[in-house]
């Protein structure tokens, strides 16, 4: 199923929960733009058109072992860290953090 905000295709058991615009950080000093999207079975970042790196990465829910808020430049409170089961760490700078922190934790239960 195609999911028009986010122009992701979704499996059909999957609903779309919350989507933020954000920023995934694919090295340590690379960040790309986009949207991440929450849904009831997993965590998806789509970049935005104008990135060069254009792929999509999933992180289903039942594999998510930490989840953390952090901060940028050490005060502005807006980054959010995920950590799966096989040891991968994301990082998203996310707009409206709590929110989206709160829907994911609340889907994580």
């Amino acid at each position: 199923m195609k999911n028009k905000q986010s122009a992701l295709i979704l499996p059909p058991d999957e609903k779309v929960i919350l989507e933020k615009r954000a920023n995934f950080k694919y090295k340590w000093y690379n960040y790309i733009g986009g949207k991440v999207v929450l849904t009831n079975k997993a965590l998806y970042f789509k970049s935005h058109k104008l990135n060069l790196k254009k792929d999509t990465t999933r992180i289903v829910l039942e594999n998510i072992h930490v989840l953390r808020k952090g901060n940028s430049l050490k005060v502005i409170p807006n980054r959010m860290i995920v950590g799966d089961r096989e040891g991968n760490e994301y990082t998203f700078v996310v707009t409206n953090r709590n929110e989206f922190y709160n829907a994911v934790e609340e889907q994580l239960k």
